[in-house]
């Protein structure tokens, strides 16, 4: 029962959320983002506890005044998923005001030997998925949210745009295989943290982490070419898809090297606009002796 009330309550809200002009969201992201800020409570500290991480050479304010435009980017993240997931896709592709690197999504297409688009934790990204859609066929890995009672939403909220869902696991990489060999596209969140016996450490911003090799696995075996793709909030409520090559160093053999080229990709992205990227994710959980970080302790604020 409290299931039911806790999905339809939730359903209730995003309805209202994606109805409303951009300019209310804006401000309710402020506000809420202010919120988070004063309370200096956990996403906060993890915020500024992952700046201090990757951005050791900013000063204190800069990096505190970093951390809370951050805390409102997310805040509008969150309230803008109303909009993307019952909004009609061509209404939410009118926003999109320009498309920046498309040939290198071009040309990876045209190797004919499959794409990997790795869209890191950045912006507005799933919008990606929504742009590629119209015109080819997104094949992507799909993680059951923990809450179940939203689970069934999300998954169709997702594929309404025309991406094809597969869920996490060996079947699931057995179908991503298949579509790269037959010259298709897959997508991958590159940044998550991986399971233990699914990644090795690779330098982030100079400081190890721990790294998915699904994608650097799946080009060495498919002769596949990889691309960055993510969807950058600009002012207006609008959007801005960019496309970028990745780096060349991403197609080595030697797993470490590849590994650290894919995080160096994902680190030219998230230069471009920092402030919408996920600081608040426990990227470095893991020390490389494999004890967890204590993240909430380190905090100098």
């Amino acid at each position: 029962m409290l299931n039911a009330v806790a999905k339809y309550s939730g359903l209730a809200l995003l309805g209202v959320l994606a109805v409303l002009p951009h300019s209310l969201l804006a401000a309710l992201a402020n506000m809420s983002g202010w919120i988070i800020w004063r309370r200096n409570g956990r996403l906060r500290k993890i915020t500024v506890r992952n700046l201090e991480i990757c951005f050791p050479d900013l000063s204190d304010a800069a990096r505190m005044r970093l951390a809370q435009t951050c805390l409102q980017e997310l805040s509008l993240g969150i309230l803008e998923m109303g909009r993307i997931w019952l909004r009609r896709p061509e209404h939410l592709l009118q926003r999109v005001t320009a498309v920046v690197g498309e040939e290198h999504l071009e040309a990876a297409l045209g190797d004919g030997q499959g794409t990997i688009l790795l869209v890191p934790h950045l912006g507005s990204w799933e919008l990606v998925y929504y742009y590629l859609c119209q015109r080819n066929a997104v094949t992507t890995m799909y993680r059951v949210p923990k809450s179940m009672a939203f689970a069934e939403f999300i998954f169709r909220a997702r594929q309404r745009c025309g991406v094809k869902l597969v869920t996490a696991g060996q079947s699931g990489v057995r179908v991503l295989l298949k579509e790269l060999k037959s010259g298709g596209i897959i997508s991958m969140l590159p940044d998550q943290v991986p399971a233990k016996n699914c990644g090795q450490f690779a330098p982030f911003f100079g400081e190890p982490a721990l790294t998915m090799n699904l994608a650097t696995n799946l080009l060495r075996r498919c002769d596949s070419r990889a691309v960055c793709g993510y969807c950058k909030r600009v002012p207006g409520g609008n959007y801005e898809i960019v496309f970028h090559r990745a780096d060349d160093a991403i197609y080595d053999p030697d797993c470490a090297t590849s590994l650290a080229a894919l995080n160096r990709s994902i680190e030219r992205c998230v230069l471009e606009c920092p402030e919408q990227y996920q600081w608040q994710y426990k990227r470095f959980k893991w020390l490389p002796g494999m004890e967890k970080r204590d993240y909430l302790s380190l905090i100098h604020i």
